[in-house]
This record gives structure tokens, sequence and C-alpha cells, in this order.
């Protein structure tokens, strides 16, 4: 009651300090002067005015009268004649009331403040936790999600009415109850506990999803704290880590194939930085260099193997286009040096790595080159054997057709030379001239029977017969020529050797013949060494034939065996023996070799198996040959 200028104050204060649910609601406003100051304000405010102030008593919810008027008749006046149930209050009181309301206003207003301050400061959060590409919840101590973000809600397919307050274990697993009641960890649980002693920690999680495929993703838990420290909510911030894990064990895989293939691979293979040092190398080339990767990656640098002067000019020919596509070597002869000190002869194939466009290595790949120059060797040895056969038999089959042609003559020289021989007898003059056209015809003879020999390609008549035996026999033969009586002679033959099989008389025609070469090597004096044993792993019979003598000069030790060919004086050798003793091992399925150890001597070497070739062939070895 009264619509003065108090009464105008009090409305503007109460209009300018709105709050939710305001202590005091004005319903009406009386005034016996309808243009007083607060009267105009409440119509404009929308407030009941009216000039008779008992029409105030008529409004609903009308619980207190407040009297600024200022006089004591007009509160009295109104006691009087307001309904019991609603309250009075004079102009004293209303001051105090003022203040009251002035102070609740107040405290409404810095609440709502605070509330408007803490809205804003969690919508601020809310924008950066969105913005994350992580997954983020924040659970209460009861398990029920207080705040996620908007990749959580992308990622598990749901909104934000779905998770807001809903449990974790509902949301995140589709259970209806927690975790630990069905035995599983519950890593939340875990981090209300530890909270107060731990500020975080990770989690590496592996499960099944809803669609029974595999997943793995990777947690982190942080406790969140009161302002008594206490722990009232936890912090998980998680990620989907299956793509990754997956690419990682593609590229794990891929790369344990890579690691196979360069192990299985027989050659070697390296590969180095720009400075050379060793980042890979294979057993393909520990096999090579006899280094083991751990070594070379110890000392790090390819120069222990590798000529760096060798290396510095092929990387230049690879960064050329002349030796192979740019960044690239085709292969080039060269030779590494082992963890002995051997040289050996490789080939090497070389790229260089590149990244971007930038070097950062190269590889190489090294073939031992080893078995391939010996099997070259071989072959030229081979073809110059094949090369020597054919000129060995062009000249056997022009010696086979001299000797056919002139053995019958040298027989009517030798009958008609005896004859003249008987016929001058008495003329010792004549006599000796005769005998030696004799002698010389039947050194003719003895060559063209060589001749002949050496033409035969088969064993003749075969039998058994002890090493011994063919070896004494032999002896035999020669020890009580001139030639051999300064000679020393030495057997060593093992005991219990088995029979050989073969033509007695060709085996004893390759010793007789060795044991007459040593005699003339040494001259009539010095010792002759005869071994014999049986190898039984290789089923062989090993014979050594051993002299004192000079040796034979090591550029003539591959042209011994060649027919023709002889180290004595001329007319005293005819260069077939050792050939013919060659092809007699040969029939018998053995072989024969020479060496001169380096204190000098000679030594031949005969192998012949257990059993030789007995088929016998009639054939000639040369064209036009006859017996």
């Amino acid at each position: 009651m009264g619509g003065g200028k108090r009464c105008k104050k009090f409305l503007e204060f109460l209009q300018l300090t709105q709050v939710p649910n305001p202590p005091i609601r004005i319903l009406g406003v009386s005034d016996l002067d309808e243009n007083s100051p607060c009267m105009i304000y409440a119509r404009k405010l929308g407030i009941h005015t009216t000039t008779d102030f008992r029409d105030i008593y008529r409004l609903k919810d009308l619980h207190l009268i407040i009297e600024l008027a200022g006089s004591p008749q007009v509160a009295d006046l109104i006691y009087q004649t307001k309904p019991p149930e609603v309250s009075l209050l004079d102009h004293k009181g209303a001051a105090l009331l003022y203040s009251l309301v002035q102070m609740e206003m107040q405290r409404a207003k810095v609440e709502r403040e605070r509330q408007e301050y803490e809205q804003r400061q969690r919508k601020r959060i809310q924008v950066i936790l969105n913005s994350l590409p992580y997954r983020v919840m924040v659970v209460n101590r009861d398990f029920t999600i207080d705040t996620v973000n908007q990749t959580f809600l992308e990622e598990m397919g749901v909104t934000e009415e779905e998770v807001i307050g809903k449990p974790c274990y509902e949301v995140r697993h589709s259970l209806d109850k927690p975790c630990n009641r069905y035995g599983k960890p519950c890593y939340l649980e875990e981090g209300f506990k530890i909270g107060e002693h731990k500020k975080f920690s990770s989690i590496y999680k592996e499960y099944v999803d809803e669609n029974n495929e595999q997943r793995f993703e990777v947690s982190t838990i942080a406790p969140i704290f009161d302002e008594g420290g206490n722990v009232v909510q936890i912090l998980e911030v998680s990620r989907d880590i299956t793509d990754r894990i997956k690419l990682e064990k593609e590229v794990e895989k891929a790369k344990t194939f890579f690691q196979n293939v360069i192990e299985s691979t027989v050659d070697g293979i390296v590969v180095v930085d720009t400075k050379g040092n060793v980042l890979i190398f294979n057993e393909g080339m520990e096999r090579l260099t006899g280094y083991s990767t751990k070594e070379i990656m110890n000392k790090g640098h390819l120069s222990n193997f590798y000529d760096i002067e060798t290396a510095k000019e092929n990387m230049r020919k690879m960064r050329s286009d002349q030796y192979g596509p740019p960044g690239k070597l085709n292969p080039v002869t060269m030779t590494i040096t082992t963890k002995d000190g051997e040289k050996i002869p490789v080939t090497l194939s070389a790229s260089i790595i590149t990244i971007d466009g930038k070097e950062v290595g190269s590889v190489g790949v090294f073939t031992d080159m080893r078995e391939i120059l010996q099997m070259r060797k071989e072959l030229e040895q081979a073809h110059l054997q094949l090369v020597q056969s054919e000129k060995i038999a062009s000249v056997g089959r022009m010696a086979a057709g001299v000797a056919h042609e002139i053995n019958n003559p040298l027989s009517g020289i030798l009958i008609y030379a005896e004859l003249l021989k008987e016929a001058i007898k008495d003329n010792h003059q004549l006599t000796s001239d005769v005998q030696e056209i004799i002698d010389q015809t039947l050194r003719c003879k003895k060559i063209v029977a060589e001749l002949l020999e050496f033409s035969r390609q088969s064993i003749g008549k075969t039998s058994a017969f002890t090493v011994e035996e063919l070896v004494t026999k032999s002896l035999n033969l020669l020890i009580n020529q001139a030639s051999f009586q300064d000679i020393k002679v030495i057997t060593e033959i093992e005991s219990d050797i088995p029979e050989m099989i073969g033509d007695f008389g060709q085996l004893q025609q390759v010793l007789t013949n060795l044991f007459i070469n040593a005699a003339d090597a040494m001259q009539g004096k010095g010792t002759l060494t005869i071994r014999a044993r049986f190898n039984k792993d290789e089923n062989k019979f090993l014979i050594e034939v051993a002299d004192t003598g000079p040796g034979i000069p090591e550029h003539l030790r591959d042209k011994i065996f060649d027919i023709f060919f002889t180290t004595k004086p001329v007319g005293k050798g005819t260069g077939l023996g050792l050939s013919i003793s060659q092809n007699i091992m040969n029939l018998h399925g053995g072989n024969i070799r020479v060496e001169c150890p380096p204190d000098g001597g000679t030594v031949f070497y005969i192998e012949l198996p257990l059993e030789s070739k007995t088929t016998v062939s009639e054939e000639p070895l040369f064209v036009g040959m006859s017996e």
C-alpha cells in the first residue's frame, strides 16, 4: 500500500535482482493517486493497480500486505479491515524486509553467476573433449556415466541420452551387472582403489566384440579428486588400436617373409647405409666370409671384407648408366676377403636404396665363383683332353696303319739278315754289321708291337690273383738286370688284401713299365718303394711306386701320359710306355696319376676297383688296326 517513491524503488530492486523462484512476488499496488510514480511503474510491469486498497484483499494467493505510506493511521486502518489470514508489515518492518530481500537477492545473484560460470566451463570442456580423436568417458563412483565425448558416441553408435546416467558396464559391454560379477576384470574399479596412490595407469585390452571379431584397445585411467582429495570420478581415455595391431602383424609377417627370403638365399646379401655400416648380413655371407652376423654387426663396416676403394668405384658405376640401369650395377667380377684373409672370387650385383628420392643405402648380392671357376677349369681341361685325344687318335690311326704296313717287311728283313749272318759267320767284321741290322730291326718290331698294344681297347683274359703275386712277378722280370743291381727295393704290402680280378699280363706290363722308368730316373742307384693296400670304404686297391730320382719338372707333368712324349734321350724311349699304362688302367676301370714331393723323387699312384671290367671286345681302337 502506498505508491510513492519508496514503492517504486522497492519494485525496481525486485526487478533488477530477478532470480528463479524469487522469495517475494508482487500481486498488486494501491495508491490514492493513480498517477503516482509507483502506480505508473507497476502498470508498466503488468502488476495490478487500484486506488482502493480494499481491492487488494480480493487478490488470489495474497499472504502479506506491505504498508509504505508512512502513516500510522493508514497502517491502523489496513490492520482493521484486512482478511485475518493475511499478514501486515508496516513501513518500519518493510525497511527491514527490504534489507533481507536485498541480501537474499544478492546471494541468489552470486549463485546464478556461479552456475552460469560452471555451465560455460562445462561447455568449454565438452568442446575440448569432442575435439579429441579418442573415446573419453567420465564415470561416477556408482559406475554411472557422467560425461562422454563425441568420438565415444560415434564409435559406440549411441546418443547422449542413451549414455548419460547409465551404468558403464551396460553401455560398454551390454551387461546387466558390473563386470566383476561375471568374472571379468573391472579397470575402473581398480582405478577407484589405486587412485589415491597413483595419478594414472595405462591398460592394454583385448576382447571380442558383438560381431565376434577380435578387437584391441589401449586405455588410460586417471582419477578425479574432490576438494578433500577423495576420488569421486574416473576419467577413461581409450582408443581402438585394432587396425594398428593388424597392420603391425602384417608388417611383422612381411618382415619375417623378407628375412626368410634373405636367409634362405644361397648367395650372400649385404645391406649397408650411405656410410658403409652393415645393416643386414645373411647366412650366405656368413658361409662366404667366415664372419658371423654378430661379429660383422659389432665391427659394423663393410671394409672388413670388401675393399673400400672397390666399393667406391662400384658406387660410381651404380650412379652412371654405363654399367646397368641408373642406380643398379650389373654383375661384375671382384674379390672379397674372408675372416682368415683368403681372397674369394665373386660376382657382385648391386642397387642403390632410395626413400623419397634420397639415397639411404645400398644392397649387394655376392655370388661365390669358386665352384663355377673350378667347373670352367675342368671344362677347359676336358676340352684340352678331348683335343689331345683326337690328336692321339689321329696319330694312332696313322701309326696303326704304318705298323700294319711295315710289320711284314721287317719280318722279311730280319729273316734275310739272320740268313746273311749265317752265311758270313766266318767274317767277324761283316757279322758285326749284320748283327747291328738285326738289333735295329728288332727294335723296330718292338716299337710296332707297342703301337699294336697301345691300339688295343679291351681286356684280354682275366683271372684272380693277389697284389703280392702281381708285384713279385713284375719285380722278378727285372731284378736281375744290370740297371737294378744297385737299386734297393722296398715292398710294403698290407696283409688280408682280397684278390683282384683283371688281365694279369696287362697289369704286369704297367708295373714293369713304372719300375723301368724309376730305374732310368735314378740312373741305376737309389731306392724303389712299392706300397699296396686296400681301401674298404671305396672298395679300391691302392698301389704306390716311388723312386728317389730327381723328379719330373712341374711343366712336364701334364704331358707324361701323352702318346710319343718322353723325357729320355733320342733312341732310348718311344713315348708309348705311360700312354699304354694309362690305357690299360682305363680299361680296368682304374686310374693312374703322378706326384713329385718337394724333397725330390716321383710317386705314381694306381687305383683299381675290386672287380675290374671283364667285357672283351675284339674291335681295334684305331681304324685299320690289325694284330
